[in-house]
């Protein structure tokens, strides 16, 4: 049995533990809030020459461009936080205006300069700063970061790539899912779709990557961003590659392209003897595909020993239009009932009441 002096020890050690958290914490919080107000009284005084230069012309940048340029380092270090965040949001004169108050300051230099930092910190901030500029010359350092043992950093150094824009990144983004030091592919993803249209060419070159993952994202990122004249790599890709994710993200990539190459390769996909999921991912494609030849091997699927694949299969034939429409109720109305009857009447119910709800909302309106 347990002595009472010896739990009331242990409360009071407790106890003692949860005050000096508390008290840790709320010092944590009154640092961060002193620093904060701290760098905005510095940075007030030329707050108002900021916002003229947001606001002016092109033609009207130069005074406010030279003032701000003088600022002193420790005014700088104040502001800089703030134009960093701005120049996510601001676009046309107003981020060119800010990107310039960088080149005078020299800060663009620094942040290259600091991509080689020994500081984790200093090489992610290093990033995301020459990102939000869109510093082409950084692609090779920030591609170097793509390796780094930082994990921060290396998300930081995806994203930069992905807002600089410059499709020489392709290469090593994919190249960076694979490893002990891997990327996470939704960033990778991310990045690979913001380099818009330059990049295609060597994102397709990704469909013959030696690793899955990379061949993979490179299938999704086609598909997000509709390039209908890939369709023909995709759809070998379904028919050919030998992972099975590979295959599904190749089944829903071809939806969203709604390209006829498809059709043939998604119909084939649905068939019994492969995997469920991608029989599942291939009958919602058949729908968004919108093609009226796949009204048949939807219909057959009502009947399928899967419930999902067959579940899929009637809301599928929903976006089919009337034939769909038409095959639904003859399976709802089939007097012999079954698995099929039930899926059928299920997607017809639920359109029913998605059609009410819409007639609802218009009438409202």
């Amino acid at each position: 049995m347990i002595a009472p002096e010896v739990v009331t020890g242990a409360f009071v050690c407790l106890m003692a533990v949860f005050v000096a958290l508390c008290v840790l914490i709320a010092g944590i919080r009154g640092a961060r809030g002193y620093r904060n107000r701290r760098r905005e009284r510095i940075a007030a005084p030329v707050r108002p020459l900021l916002l003229e230069l947001l606001c002016a012309d092109e033609a009207e940048q130069g005074w406010p461009l030279l003032r701000l340029a003088e600022m002193d380092r420790r005014t700088w270090k104040a502001l800089e936080p703030t134009l960093a965040e701005m120049l996510g949001k601001v676009s046309g004169t107003a981020r060119s205006g800010l990107v310039r108050l960088y080149e005078l300051r020299g800060a663009t230099e620094n942040a290259v300069c600091e991509l080689g930092s020994l500081r984790a910190n200093r090489r992610g901030r290093a990033a995301q700063v020459l990102g939000r500029l869109g510093h082409r010359p950084a692609v090779p350092e920030l591609c170097r970061l793509l390796a780094d043992h930082d994990p921060e950093v290396r998300l930081s150094a995806a994203r930069a790539l992905g807002r600089v824009g410059d499709a020489r990144a392709v290469p090593y983004l994919l190249e960076s899912l694979r490893g002990s030091r891997a990327v996470p592919p939704g960033t990778v993803t991310r990045a690979l779709t913001l380099l818009g249209p330059e990049a295609l060419r060597g994102i397709a070159a990704g469909l013959e990557h030696s690793e899955p993952l990379a061949r993979a994202v490179s299938i999704e990122v086609l598909g997000a961003t509709g390039a209908v004249s890939r369709t023909t790599e995709i759809a070998r890709a379904l028919r050919d590659d030998p992972h099975t994710e590979v295959r599904i993200k190749a089944a829903r990539a071809l939806g969203r392209l709604g390209m006829p190459d498809g059709l043939e390769p998604l119909m084939e996909a649905v068939r019994p003897g492969h995997p469920v999921g991608l029989r599942i991912v291939a009958a919602g494609a058949l729908g968004s595909l919108g093609a009226l030849a796949a009204t048949g091997p939807l219909g057959r699927l009502l009947g399928d020993p899967d419930p999902h694949v067959a579940a899929t299969a009637a809301r599928a034939l929903l976006r089919l239009g009337l034939a769909g429409e038409d095959t639904l109720r003859a399976a709802a109305d089939d007097p012999a009932g079954g698995p099929a009857a039930a899926h059928a009447r299920a997607a017809l119910a639920e359109a029913s009441v998605g059609s009410r709800l819409d007639v609802r909302v218009e009438v409202a309106l």
